[in-house]
């Protein structure tokens, strides 16, 4: 029995100590006015690499509404998904919700989700209908390295994903 105890607290112990660094390597969330900042630094740096790298005005001026859309619509779809953890959360919450509320959550936002995703598709590719080849590598290179969606939603009140 006490090599049963023994061995067990032994266990314990090593599992601790081996886990103990993984903790302390977490990272804390970003300062959102920091990221906010930055993000902001990123888009104005993203504009003038449009202005740069798309010579001609009119479609530069054009890709740079469509930047615009893109901004409106990461926006909305934030709060679509703030709204649905809140939503998601009462239910949770509340010991008498039935299962059918939960499937009616669910399929309203996986409708809003997968709207969102057709914007995003359809967005890009009005994008690249404004770029050459040369212009949209450069472009979505910077975007991907700067500015990609995850970090976008840091950028919002409320975001924080």
């Amino acid at each position: 029995m006490k090599t049963t105890f023994a061995i067990l607290a032994a266990t314990i112990t090593a599992i601790s100590v081996l886990l103990l660094p993984a903790c302390a390597s977490r990272k804390e969330a970003p300062d959102p006015v920091k990221v906010q900042e930055e993000i902001a630094e990123y888009r104005n740096q993203e504009l003038d690499l449009v202005r740069s790298t798309v010579l001609d005005s009119v479609r530069a001026d054009r890709l740079i509404d469509l930047l615009a859309d893109r901004d409106r619509l990461i926006s909305d779809h934030i709060k679509e998904i703030s709204a649905y953890r809140e939503k998601m959360s009462a239910l949770n919450a509340d010991y008498n919700a039935q299962r059918e509320s939960f499937d009616v959550l669910m399929t309203s936002y996986n409708g809003q989700r997968a709207t969102a995703q057709r914007e995003f598709v359809a967005l890009i590719e009005a994008m690249k209908k404004e770029t050459t080849v040369e212009e949209w590598k450069k472009i979505s290179r910077y975007q991907l390295k700067r500015l990609n969606p995850r970090k976008l939603a840091y950028s919002q009140p409320s975001g924080g994903v």
